[in-house]
């Protein structure tokens, strides 16, 4: 098992090539560039990732790590059942992904784009795409259509706003999401009392 100090610097090195990329874009994702970017030697780099392949592998876990996080973080703040928690989750991501996505746009657009045609490496964005789909399947079958309809139109949201064509003004979206929660989500649906401190 790696010790904590081997971990930390690990995360440190994926961190960098995040930045890198987010900076640079995916061409400048080259072993010396990111053992560089983290202050590395290029052999302690390579301790921790024996390729660039290792690297890209761990680039696209950690992406969809983070896409984990952020779905329960935000969902974390409504109460119901999971299939009604949802859709809030996804509506309130979306608005704090709109407002600063921390530079995750830049990233999760270049990885993307590079290796959607590499099975391997896309394996674990595809999964976690199909747990999603699974959690609208598992819905009551009367709110299942309501939920794939928000969360494909949130999806949506999210791509345009990574590609550089979300030009939508700001009240339009503020109405769209408004109308999503008027007219998709259970009314039952509340916010937490501690989250809405």
């Amino acid at each position: 098992m790696a010790s904590d100090k081997a971990l930390r610097t690990r995360q440190s090195i994926i961190e960098a090539a995040n930045a890198l990329v987010a900076s640079e874009g995916i061409s400048a994702l080259t072993m010396d560039n990111v053992a560089k970017k983290a202050g590395l030697s290029k052999g302690a780099c390579t301790y921790h990732f024996k390729s660039k392949r290792e690297l890209q592998t761990a680039l696209l876990e950690n992406y969809v790590h983070h896409l984990d996080e952020q779905l329960n973080k935000h969902e974390e703040l409504f109460e119901g059942e999971p299939s009604d928690t949802l859709l809030s989750g996804y509506i309130q991501w979306f608005r704090s992904f709109n407002l600063d996505n921390h530079g995750w746009a830049a990233v999760g657009t270049s990885l993307l784009s590079e290796y959607c045609k590499d099975e391997e490496l896309m394996k674990p964005v595809k999964e976690w795409y199909q747990k999603l789909f699974e959690r609208i399947e598992q819905a009551p079958k009367e709110k299942q259509t309501a939920l794939l309809i928000g969360i494909m139109a949130l999806e949506g949201f999210f791509y345009t706003h990574k590609f550089g064509v979300d030009l939508v003004s700001p009240k339009m979206k503020r109405e769209a999401w408004n109308f999503m929660v008027t007219s998709l989500m259970p009314s039952k649906v509340k916010t937490k009392k501690s989250a809405a401190k």
